[in-house]
């Protein structure tokens, strides 16, 4: 629902919304439909140029609709060639996506929300706390402000890895989500999109019986409660069991797999002991992990495991047949790494582009 007084912003809007909105204006539902097309195929923002609605109805949606989405504020280019991008809101707020090239083509990582409520002691994003939910049309148009920024080749992947809890966001996220694989937008594989949620259980499962369901990754990041607990408040919630036994009963397609996220922190999470108490909890789940290096901040009192124990805890999980990678993060040279989001960007060698 929009605010009393307000215009309706028709970008973030899905078909069936516009199909909805096109009948309770006494038009065929078929207007809906070229609406939709209109502005996430032909990325037309002017009601005045969709040529083949009637004159009449192009005057009403004038009058009580509007289609904006969000402005880049900042780039910062990374040694890497990752971009980070930040965001301009209607409402003031900034929050941030990253554009990465990786060897399998182009990713996305955009926000779900501004700041974030999770308080993971190793993420900066945490310290901005929770200021609010984006909207659906906030976080598709981090992709189509990044689209038109640069040449963005499609197909592309995207991963909700940004700023928030995607799952605190799940409506919106689930809008997200119908936009993004429309035939008449990008038309991405929900292959191609992965969200990664701190362990809330219970949205978890709503998203995985879904109509569109994306990759699923978990951030898990410890191996017993008390790691966990002071790395992520979420466990005091759903701890590691409750979480896992979900996990284990989600509804995944055949070949499917889940991600469970491991950030590696020296002398935290990363000994011999902790890599074989994560084969046994992820035993009798589809899975693989991905063993994320600790991304290092000034103002996070934490350090990146060691070379040797992230490559000792890696062929420990391989001896096991635990498939498992060492993800080395994009952008680090500028804040736009995992957990860096937020981070105000003045390393040396990062390069600011002018808007």
């Amino acid at each position: 629902m929009k605010p009393k007084g307000t215009k309706l912003n028709l970008f973030g809007c899905t078909k069936q919304e516009l199909v909805d909105l096109a009948l309770k204006q006494g038009q065929p539902a078929f207007r809906g439909s070229q609406v939709f097309q209109w502005i996430y195929q032909k990325r037309v923002t002017a009601i005045s140029e969709m040529s083949n609605l009637p004159l009449a109805w192009r005057d009403q949606l004038e009058s009580e609709c509007v289609i904006k989405m969000p402005t880049i504020s900042r780039r910062h280019v990374s040694q890497d060639e990752s971009i980070k991008y930040i965001f301009n809101l209607d409402d003031g707020s900034e929050v941030e996506a990253v554009y990465m090239k990786m060897t399998k083509g182009v990713t996305l990582c955009l926000s779900s929300q501004v700041g974030c409520a999770q308080d993971c002691s190793f993420c900066l994003t945490a310290s901005m706390g929770f200021i609010r939910n984006l909207s659906c049309g906030e976080m598709v148009g981090q992709v189509f402000a990044i689209a038109q920024d640069i040449d963005l080749p499609v197909p592309f992947n995207v991963v909700m890895m940004g700023m928030g809890e995607p799952l605190l966001n799940l409506k919106n996220l689930q809008r997200m989500l119908k936009v993004l694989t429309d035939e008449h937008c990008f038309s991405l594989s929900p292959k191609r999109i992965t969200v990664s949620t701190s362990g809330h259980a219970r949205n978890l499962q709503k998203l995985a019986e879904s109509e569109i369901v994306p990759r699923l990754a978990i951030s898990l990041n410890a191996t017993t409660d008390e790691q966990r607990d002071a790395l992520m408040p979420v466990n005091l919630k759903w701890n590691i069991k409750e979480l896992l036994e979900i996990c284990r009963h989600l509804p995944l397609k055949p070949r499917e797999r889940l991600t469970f996220e491991y950030v590696m922190i020296r002398d935290l999470n990363d000994s011999d002991a902790d890599a074989k108490r994560l084969i046994r909890l992820v035993r009798g789940i589809r899975c693989k992990i991905n063993l994320i290096p600790f991304n290092e901040t000034p103002e996070l009192n934490y350090q990146q495991s060691l070379l040797e124990r992230i490559e000792a805890f890696h062929q420990i999980l391989n001896q096991a047949r635990v498939t498992n990678t060492v993800r080395w993060s994009k952008g680090r040279d500028i804040g736009a790494a995992c957990g860096q989001l937020a981070r105000p960007t003045s390393e040396p060698g990062a390069h600011i582009l002018a808007v």
